[in-house]
């Protein structure tokens, strides 16, 4: 008797463990970029290498859904200064469950994006430069990451062995410089 009574509990408490364990997951897939929208203060830091700070500057970044819904309305302005520091930016839903994403900065440029374990992700190349961004939410901090090197490879090397990359050439290059924003949600 007590073992029907506990199997009767397993089989109703599995599936709702279940249901619960899958209502987190699609939760976790709508935070983004809903959980962002709203307005961000904070401080973008410049730095050289190996640490020389080159300038700090105020940032505050507006995220906004559209109405069509596939878009967002990403506006990021530099120093208070609406004019020239302004970067009116849309970030565009390609396919949500794949984490994929753009941003399309207004001029002809369009950026890709992955959304991957909690981080918005680009790389992509200027000229003779390659970036990396990296967006990420902790809790009410917003904390935008940009990297970046010189798409020329300072060494080239190949390995032997075991861990040795089965003896593909392996590039590596010199980060230039990095820049960050650390931001807050504001009311």
């Amino acid at each position: 008797m007590k073992n029907s009574v506990w199997l009767r509990s397993c089989r109703v408490a599995i599936p709702a463990a279940l249901l619960s364990l899958c209502a987190a997951a699609a939760h976790a897939q709508e935070t983004f970029p809903r959980a962002w929208v709203g307005q961000w203060q904070g401080t973008l830091t410049t730095w050289g290498v190996p640490d020389s700070v080159r300038n700090r500057i105020p940032i505050s970044l507006t995220i906004a859904r559209e109405d069509t819904g596939s878009a967002y309305t990403w506006r990021t302005v530099f120093n208070a200064d609406t004019v020239r520091g302004l970067r009116p930016y849309r970030l565009i839903v390609r396919d949500a469950a794949r984490g994929q994403y753009a941003t399309d900065e207004g001029n002809g440029v369009v950026l890709e994006e992955t959304w991957v374990a909690g981080t918005l992700v680009s790389v992509f190349q200027v000229g003779e430069r390659i970036l990396e961004s990296r967006y990420t939410l902790r809790g009410d901090t917003l904390v935008h990451d940009l990297m970046w090197w010189n798409a020329k490879p300072l060494t080239q090397t190949k390995g032997q062995g075991p861990n040795a990359e089965r003896g593909a050439t392996v590039s590596s290059f010199r980060v230039e410089g990095r820049q960050q924003a650390v931001m807050t949600r504001t009311p």
